[in-house]
This record gives C-alpha cells, sequence and structure tokens, in this order.
C-alpha cells in the first residue's frame, strides 16, 4: 500500500512540475524579474505578521518557517533562483533550530537582519547560535528579561560588530535599575553603527563607538550619563529621549555639550524642570527642530527660565519665528507650536514633524492628575505669549510675529488676550 502511495504522490510531482513547465509567465520570466518578486512577496508576508516580531505568538504559529519558504516549493526553476539569492535569506527572527539553521546556511555571508522580542530569546539555543554570526549583522533589535540581561551583554561582547548599523536593546522589566552597557560590548569595535535605541540602558561608552551616531534614541537615564555620551556624538543628526530623566546627585557637566550637526530634539514624556535642566547643558544649531511632550509642569522653573536656557548657537543667536498655533485635543492634551510660516494647517492635529515648525510643546495629563490649583490651558498660554509680548527673550524671539492661530478651547483666547493687554 505504501508503495501505491509513493508512486502517486511522485506521478502527482511530475505532473505539477509539467504543468509548471507549460506556463508561459513562469517559464519566460527572466531570473532578475522573479527575484524582484520574491523580494516583495518576502517584504509583504514578514511585515504582515507572518513571522513579525511585533506578535509574540508569530512564530510559534508558523512553526518559525521562513517566510520566503514558499516560493522554493512552486517549481525547480523558482527553488533554483531563490536558493542562490542569499538577501531572500538574511533576516533572522525564527525561534526553531531547523529553520535558524536553514536561514543561516542559506544566506551565506550576506549581512543579517536580527529581530528577536523577549518571548523568543532562547540563550542556550536561537540567540547564542545566531550571535555566533555577529560580524555580519548589520541590524540588531533585541528585547530581553532583566534577568537575561547579563547573559545577553557577554553575547554582545564576545564579538566586534564591523557591519552593524542599527542597534535596538530593550529590557523587559522596568521595576529594576537600568543596566549598564560598557565600552566591552562588540568588544568597543562598530564602526558603521549609526543608530542606537536603548530602554532602560546606561549608555556609558567612552571610547569612539559612538563617534559615527546619527541617530540616538534613550529611554530611562540620567542626566549626567545621557551628557556624557551626547559628547562622544558630534555628528548626532537625530536625538529623542523618553520618559522623566531620574533624580541625580551627580553634578552636571560646566560646558555646554556642543551638538553641531542636530536637526531634531524630541523629549517625551517628560517635566518642565528635566527640560530646563538638559537645554542649560546643550549648545544647539540655530535650526534646530525641537518637540517636547511634557507631563508635569508644576512649581518652578518657569517657562520664562525654560525659554531663557534654549541657547541654540554659541553665538547666542536663534531662529526667526513668524507664526504661533494652539489647538487642543481633549481636556487633558493640548499643545503650542511656533511656525517659521504664516501658513499654518488649519488641520486638528500636533504634527511636530512639519518641516516649517521649529518648536512644538504638547501638556498632557492623566484624568487623575488634573488639579483644580494646577495650571491650566489659559494659564499656560498667557504664559507663553506674555514672553513674547515683552520680548524680553530675543535671543530666541528673533523676529516679529506674523500670525497668532488658536483652535479647539476659548481658554486660549482669554489667555492670550489677557498677555497681550499687559502692553496696553
Amino acid at each position: 500500500m505504501s508503495h501505491i502511495f509513493a508512486a502517486l504522490t511522485e506521478s502527482m510531482r511530475v505532473l505539477r512540475f509539467c504543468r509548471n513547465g507549460r506556463v508561459p509567465i513562469i517559464s519566460r520570466l527572466p531570473d532578475e524579474i522573479l527575484l524582484t518578486i520574491f523580494k516583495h512577496f518576502e517584504e509583504e508576508k514578514r511585515l504582515n505578521g507572518y513571522d513579525s516580531h511585533d506578535d509574540e505568538y508569530a512564530s510559534d504559529v508558523t512553526g518559525g518557517v521562513p517566510a520566503c519558504l514558499v516560493v522554493t516549493h512552486v517549481c525547480r526553476h523558482w527553488r533554483k533562483v531563490a536558493l542562490e539569492c542569499p538577501t531572500l535569506w538574511t533576516f533572522i527572527s525564527s525561534t526553531s533550530l531547523l529553520w535558524l539553521d536553514v536561514m543561516l546556511e542559506r544566506s551565506q555571508k550576506a549581512p543579517l537582519v536580527v529581530t528577536y522580542n523577549p518571548f523568543s530569546i532562547s540563550l542556550d539555543n536561537c540567540l547564542e547560535k545566531v550571535l555566533l554570526h555577529l560580524p555580519r549583522i548589520k541590524y540588531l533589535e533585541l528585547r530581553a528579561h532583566s534577568y537575561n540581561v547579563g547573559r545577553v551583554m557577554n553575547l554582545l561582547s564576545s564579538q566586534p560588530a564591523p557591519m552593524l548599523e542599527t542597534f535596538k536593546f530593550s529590557v523587559e522589566c522596568n521595576l529594576l535599575p537600568t543596566v549598564s552597557i560598557s565600552n566591552t560590548i562588540f568588544q568597543g569595535q562598530a564602526p558603521l553603527l549609526r543608530h542606537l535605541d536603548v530602554d532602560y540602558c546606561n549608555p556609558r561608552w567612552s571610547s569612539c563607538i559612538f563617534g559615527g551616531l546619527r541617530a540616538l534614541c534613550v529611554r530611562k537615564t540620567s542626566l549626567p550619563d545621557i551628557l556624557s555620551t551626547l559628547r562622544c556624538t558630534p555628528v548626532l543628526e537625530q536625538f529623542m529621549l523618553q520618559l522623566q530623566l531620574p533624580e541625580s546627585d551627580q553634578s552636571t557637566l560646566i560646558d555646554r555639550v556642543p551638538l553641531t550637526r542636530l536637526k531634531n530634539i524630541v523629549l517625551d514624556g517628560t517635566s518642565l524642570q528635566n527640560a530646563v535642566s538638559l537645554f542649560e547643558q546643550l549648545a544647539l544649531p540655530v535650526d534646530v527642530k525641537i518637540a517636547l511632550q511634557l507631563s508635569s509642569i508644576e512649581g518652578p522653573p518657569t517657562f520664562a527660565d525654560f525659554f531663557s536656557v534654549m541657547n541654540k548657537h554659541p553665538d547666542g543667536s536663534g531662529p526667526v519665528f513668524r507664526s504661533l498655533r494652539a489647538i487642543k485635543f481633549k481636556p487633558w492634551r493640548f499643545s503650542v507650536q511656533f511656525s517659521t510660516s504664516m501658513e499654518i494647517n488649519s488641520d486638528y492635529s500636533w504634527n511636530p514633524q512639519d518641516d516649517d515648525i521649529r518648536l512644538s510643546i504638547q501638556f498632557y495629563y492623566e484624568d487623575d492628575e488634573v488639579r483644580p490649583n494646577g495650571p491650566s490651558a489659559e494659564n499656560i498660554i498667557f504664559d507663553i505669549c506674555n514672553i513674547i509680548a515683552q520680548r524680553k527673550r530675543r535671543t530666541f524671539f528673533s523676529g516679529e510675529f506674523e500670525s497668532i492661530n488658536v483652535e479647539g478651547c476659548p481658554d486660549f483666547i482669554e489667555g492670550l488676550t489677557a498677555a497681550l493687554r499687559i502692553e496696553g
């Protein structure tokens, strides 16, 4: 019986092969066109969750099967073309040792893109095997449980990373103190590293490993540590700092940290106090774009203090703001934007990425944080517009305002008119 079944299976395989060979489109497409189709197919499958790191259980559901595997089961020609393309097999996130070995073998020496979340990390199996190929990894994204951090750091310090361009590392448990990243990681050799994204980790490298960074995203760190890191990033262009800076007894640096090539700086979820503490330590370019999300503005310092420390250039010059826009989203969220253009988009949104918006400040409160005696939208708009009306901060507001636009909240109007009345 088994012989009959095997014969039928082989007959079906031969028939499928003959049928595929008679299809003109399949048999006549040039190899380069096929490869383009395969790459688009693999990317769509991967990004739509077939083997996605955004889904904790995706790899379990698919058994860790590579997204591109299906194209090798169509016909011999397609299989040959797919297997001869190493870049089709470079996206590593499988938790299956079998398919991991297949991917590593078929990718040959091509640069790898590696992504693992805390639910798929197996230190004794997959991760150790992948990090043996650290010298050819160009993109590395790891999320580890706190109890695995020490072992992960040892693995990351076992070899240099000469091809690494992007490194994202986060610790899953945020109840423990931040993890220190030392100079030993990648053995201090990552010459192509351009993008660093760390969560609950203190980057304390003092070596040249930071020298080529273009983008830096840090969450949960101390002010002295982040300033020390920024001193090692002379060509940094994008900087994002998320969550509040914890209190620190360490003294900050005396000299301002020069970031002469910085294009964008984003502070997300910080207090006005932390924003003032950071900006008074930085010397920023004249054309830098600033986006803030402030979670707390109660008590000192004031907005006058905030604007006074935003000295963006060593010579004291600042950008020319021509317009201001205030918008309100919900009872506990509103924003103020300073634009270089008189033309302000009337869409009801907050868009700090807009090229014309040089400064974006969004204020947000949780419901239980809104206190009757706390700062209101009216008071905030009053404070900001009062600074503009008095024209005392010439290093920051170095031009005449042509347009002020308010949307969604009558308190904005009250604060604005009250501020302007001070000038008579």
